[in-house]
């Protein structure tokens, strides 16, 4: 169970959010470009510090202002896909993917390696030097490398925003697979309704200066369309892990 209750400034810019989640799926944090999808994540990564409230996961205190809480990003077991894959250009594959448990202190497990090789389709290219992958091939192998540091939950901060139609759409395939195959939790941020229809299992609707709050999965996005009806999000239910 992941809790966020946090307040955060910015400048003239502030943003808030305020729930729970529970079970494993995939979290879509939807909102327009500078409402705040990424500050939010970065709080719950541990790189940015929120100003008050307190963010707990199953237990394990993360952060809590009037207690004086920060546990580092390093001590959360998250995994963090950005936008740019931000490989390591001097290792190969595999070392790329073998850096991510010595950087976050888990300890090495050769079956989960495999685990996430294998859901990845990462085999083929765990000899290559990074430098020649393709765009689609290399944020696989950086969500490879996220899951391999993660113990808690996987951040997401719009990962396909960079590729086209069709690799964002091979990568959609693998990213829906994570939760249940892994039973690892996503936070997913984007601003595309496509990708959102697609994978979220749930909403945080993320307004520029509003608390941001869980929204079902029926309830739509941010509000009417063009065409004045409020878009529909996917009816199956909530995956439960």
């Amino acid at each position: 169970m992941l809790e966020v209750r946090v307040r955060k400034r910015l400048g003239d810019f502030s943003t808030g959010a305020d729930f729970v989640l529970d079970g494993v799926g995939i979290t879509a944090l939807y909102g327009p470009s500078g409402a705040g999808k990424t500050t939010l994540l970065n709080m719950v990564a541990g790189l940015v510090v929120p100003d008050e409230g307190r963010i707990v996961h199953n237990g394990t205190v993360f952060f809590d202002a009037a207690e004086r809480v920060f546990l580092p990003a390093r001590r959360r077991g998250v995994g963090y896909v950005f936008q740019e894959h931000r490989l390591f250009p001097h290792l190969s594959v595999r070392n790329n993917l073998l850096f991510a448990p010595r950087f976050c202190g888990r300890p090495y497990s050769r079956s989960f390696f495999e685990r996430v090789v294998a859901l990845m389709d990462l085999e083929p290219m765990l000899g290559r030097g990074v430098g020649s992958l393709s765009g689609g091939e290399s944020q696989r192998v950086a969500i490879g490398r996220a899951l391999l540091a993660c113990t808690s939950f996987l951040l997401m901060d719009e990962p396909l925003a960079s590729l086209d139609a069709r690799l964002r759409d091979e990568l959609m395939g693998y990213i829906a697979t994570i939760p249940q195959a892994l039973g690892v939790p996503v936070l997913y941020v984007s601003h595309a309704e496509e990708e959102i229809r697609r994978l979220a299992d749930r909403v945080l609707v993320v307004e520029r200066g509003e608390e941001t709050r869980l929204r079902p999965p029926r309830s739509g996005l941010r509000g009417p369309g063009p065409g004045g009806e409020a878009p529909r999000m996917p009816q199956g239910p909530i995956r439960k892990g």
